[in-house]
């Protein structure tokens, strides 16, 4: 068992101890209201928690630490009744990647961590419970501990370089990035950083008060029971409702400027555009298929605009937690087939496809983010092949009221598709409005980010 920091008293020493099959756990007396002191040396050495894959807050199903929480410690603590005092947590990022990202992922698996207990304890972690909480960007301090643990070879090479960059933590990651020409910080990458990418916890909690005893008086008769009387009143226990979440599954999705589509010379071309989102119950890729479809056609003015097209897509949000909101980038393809005329001598149809890179913004429109809009643009490569046509046959000298392909080379040696063209530079811009139409069955709040929306 790790003994716990005293505070100069031995009376104090004894007020709080650990579990021996939870040394995260401390546990006291109801009567003790002396928060334990958890130094750094206890936390690193009694501290438990879950680890996170690379760049990602999200939990993991196969996490040891949420098994022995979830199966073996809330059990105890319901069974023994025991009050949850004080928490202790840290969350913490390994030193690869950028600085500010590593900023963003150790607050987020802190706060991963910090609802994973108020879930299973069926006690909130909140205001009512004292949480000293720390975010680690880059754990330099924990990094060399482990390497001493292990009797590491280079352990005193980067133990100096961290006590020489006095706590600066761009200045320990560039001297380590180049120790050795990079050997060592690929070394340590592997070895190390998996586990550096974690939140940990120390808990303190209470046994519940005894009820107090009332003496007994002795008793000259026996007590006698009355009846009850119509005025009785019967106190009911009125149970707290239950809130409930439903999230989000397939949204559908409206191009506003598909949607009312201005073309010079040719005036309002506006059609149908219409994608639909899948949203998985975690993670932050979503799935895509998008539709436009517009058919104009004003035979006195020769003008025409006719086009289908299709469009796949994959999106990475970049927040996590099944929310599927904020900024996002994706790939998509694309194919189109198209006839478009602006006169009796200018049209063209066709057919084509491309594919390329998509950046994009969405936000909530109301509270509950059921109906939101977004702003994105696209920027990649699109290859059509195309003929031009014209109306009227150019020698007849009449009007046969017919459209002929613009060619007047010899009619055995035409085959269409004569002309080509390719496009690298922007493809599309929208602004979107986005609604859900189909949702997951509604589950009590929270249920979908311990289950299937791990943040």
């Amino acid at each position: 068992m790790i003994y716990l920091q005293s505070y100069g008293q031995e009376a104090a020493k004894r007020q709080h101890h650990q579990l021996p099959d939870f040394p995260f756990v401390i546990v006291s007396d109801s009567s003790v209201t002396t928060p334990p002191v958890v130094s750094d040396s206890l936390f690193d050495a009694a501290a438990r928690g879950i680890r996170f894959r690379v760049n990602s807050t999200d939990l993991q199903d196969d996490d040891p630490f949420i098994a022995l929480y979830k199966q073996r410690l809330v059990p105890w603590l319901k069974e023994k009744g025991m009050q949850l005092r004080q928490v202790y947590v840290k969350g913490a990022a390994s030193p690869e990647g950028s600085y500010q990202n590593n900023v963003r992922l150790s607050r987020e698996r802190t706060r991963r961590l910090i609802e994973l207990l108020s879930s299973e304890l069926g006690q909130p972690v909140d205001a009512s419970h004292p949480i000293e909480a720390k975010s680690i960007t880059e754990d330099y301090d924990l990094l060399v501990k482990m390497m001493r643990e292990a009797g590491d070879a280079d352990y005193d090479r980067v133990s100096r370089l961290w006590r020489d960059c006095n706590g600066d933590d761009a200045c320990c990651k560039q001297r380590l990035m180049a120790l050795d020409g990079g050997r060592v910080w690929r070394r340590l990458l592997h070895s190390y950083f998996p586990a550096l990418r974690q939140a940990r916890v120390i808990l303190w909690f209470a046994c519940k008060p005894k009820p107090a005893v009332k003496p007994q008086t002795e008793q000259i008769m026996p007590p006698v029971q009355l009846p009850p009387t119509p005025t009785t009143a019967v106190v009911a226990r009125v149970e707290q409702p239950v809130k409930y979440e439903r999230r989000h599954l397939i949204a559908a999705r409206t191009n506003l400027l598909h949607d009312f589509l201005y073309v010079p010379q040719f005036g309002w071309a506006n059609g149908v555009n219409i994608q639909l989102e899948y949203y998985p119950k975690r993670g932050h890729l979503t799935y895509n298929a998008g539709f436009t479809f517009t058919n104009h056609r004003h035979w006195t003015e020769y003008k025409f605009f006719q086009i289908r097209d299709l469009q796949l897509e994959l999106r990475r949000y970049f927040k996590g937690g099944g929310k599927f909101i904020g900024p996002y980038m994706s790939v998509y393809l694309e194919g189109i087939k198209f006839g478009i005329g602006f006169n009796r001598e200018k049209g063209w149809e066709g057919e084509g496809g491309g594919g390329g890179l998509s950046a994009g913004w969405t936000f909530k429109l109301i509270r509950n983010g059921h109906l939101r809009m977004e702003l994105s643009a696209s920027f990649g490569m699109l290859y059509i092949r195309h003929d031009p046509y014209i109306y009227n046959h150019p020698f007849v000298g009449y009007d046969d009221g017919l459209y002929y392909y613009d060619y007047y080379g010899n009619a055995r040696d035409f085959k269409e598709r004569n002309h080509q063209w390719t496009w690298f530079g922007p493809t599309n811009a929208g602004i979107h409005i986005t609604y859900d139409i189909v949702y997951r069955k509604k589950k009590p709040a929270g249920y979908y980010n311990q289950k299937g929306g791990k943040k």
